[in-house]
């Protein structure tokens, strides 16, 4: 179980979701986010002066980062078992065995809009169990 509270979980996973980077201080548990979207030539300064300066203490820091490619297809994978209709299941478990199999699996999803909300908040539990299992991971080293 994460020290963190839920909505401090969720929050980090959208961030990620988003491309960001996520740094958790171990022992404050306070959460800096690293916009890597952003083009604001301040903002990226005063996000380059906090990256020094975290990672000049990172042994007291975490570093949450987005999922591999490998990690996201899993999650497709996994979402395979949450789907019953057999001609959805083959269809997107097709699209994920064919080339582009992230593109097609987007373009299959979001095809039926139950089915992508369905896919939506999958995802997003996958995140947070991603963030939990790193934050777990390093108060267990």
């Amino acid at each position: 179980m994460s020290l963190l509270p839920p909505e401090k979980i969720k929050e980090m996973a959208a961030e990620i979701a988003k491309g960001n980077t996520c740094y958790i201080h171990r022992f404050t548990t306070k959460v800096t986010t690293i916009d890597n979207t952003t083009d604001d030539a301040k903002l990226i300064a005063k996000q380059e002066k906090q990256i020094e300066e975290i990672e000049r203490k990172m042994k007291d820091h975490v570093k949450v980062v987005s999922l591999t490619k490998n990690d996201e297809m899993t999650v497709m994978r996994e979402f395979l078992d949450e789907i019953s209709d057999r001609s959805v299941h083959k269809q997107l478990s097709h699209a994920l065995n064919r080339k582009n199999p992230y593109r097609n699996f987007t373009t299959a999803v979001e095809s039926d809009m139950e089915l992508f909300q369905h896919w939506r908040n999958f995802k997003a539990l996958g995140y947070e169990r991603w963030v939990s299992n790193i934050l777990i991971d390093a108060y267990n080293y």
